[in-house]
């Protein structure tokens, strides 16, 4: 069966669809995952993407390869469709993502959530998104005490986004939601330009793509790091081993439909 889980927040700005967008990509292409992202989020960003940015890309592409195609599905979807699309037999993902708009209230949010197996919140170390963020994840800590009762799956982590090298508030951010007792991911992304820049075609994992995003190897690890942790947290299928060799052998030159 799909493993379903949602990016979520209680605060806007926390880079909810972008981390979507960042991990999505290298999931499918690098790890070879089935997968399909449920916009249901009222600024609809990566259908925007999808459609703004990444189709002229593709329509470039398919001239010189016809059977070009997106690595994975996107959908925009309102939350009350989402548990039509999750129970369809014939929906064979290994993983279904959901962009979960950039509120906690409302009972349609709250039934999208507990609908999941895992909950992912950004975490952004300002004071005010942190108190914020906490009581959120402590909500989502109830969920899963009532969820483990009903002998249901249900887990949350909390993922560091946005992070700064050597700022004091990381560790106090790390500190603070550990002491608290709720779960989070010992990966992270930093603030860096180049995952405002993820696609829906193109994986930030791939080195052509990434230094034409402006990235590194340093971020190329981060966002390993990231999909490993979330494959062994979700018990997700390893499709592709070898990730590191595989982009070792991968070419630096950018390809031409995104030049």
């Amino acid at each position: 069966m799909s493993k379903v889980i949602s990016f979520a927040t209680q605060k806007g700005g926390s880079g909810k669809s972008t981390l979507a967008l960042v991990l999505a990509a290298p999931l499918a292409i690098e790890y070879g995952l089935k997968i399909a992202i449920l916009d249901c989020d009222y600024q609809q960003s990566i259908v925007k993407t999808r459609k703004q940015l990444d189709e002229p890309s593709l329509a470039i592409l398919r001239e010189s390869d016809p059977a070009a195609d997106y690595p994975y599905d996107v959908f925009p979807m309102s939350l009350k469709s989402i548990f039509d699309f999750i129970d369809n037999p014939e929906n064979d993902y290994d993983l279904i993502i959901i962009d979960i708009p950039g509120r906690a209230d409302g009972e349609d949010v709250f039934n999208a959530l507990t609908g999941c197996d895992a909950v992912i919140v950004p975490l952004v170390s300002d004071y005010l998104d942190r108190a914020s963020t906490a009581e959120f994840m402590g909500i989502l800590e109830a969920l899963k005490k009532a969820a483990d009762k009903a002998e249901v799956d249900f887990q949350y982590f909390g993922l560091a986004t946005k992070r700064i090298s050597g700022r004091r508030e990381e560790k106090e951010m790390d500190d603070y939601i550990d002491e608290l007792g709720l779960s989070r991911f010992q990966s992270y992304l930093s603030h860096r330009m180049v995952y405002s820049r993820a696609s829906t075609l193109h994986s930030l994992l791939t080195p052509a793509y990434r230094n034409y995003a402006g990235g590194t190897k340093d971020s190329s690890e981060e966002i390993r790091r990231v999909c490993e942790e979330l494959i062994e947290k979700l018990d997700l299928p390893r499709r592709k081993a070898d990730v590191e060799a595989e982009l070792e052998e991968t070419t630096d030159t950018t390809p031409t439909e995104i030049k």
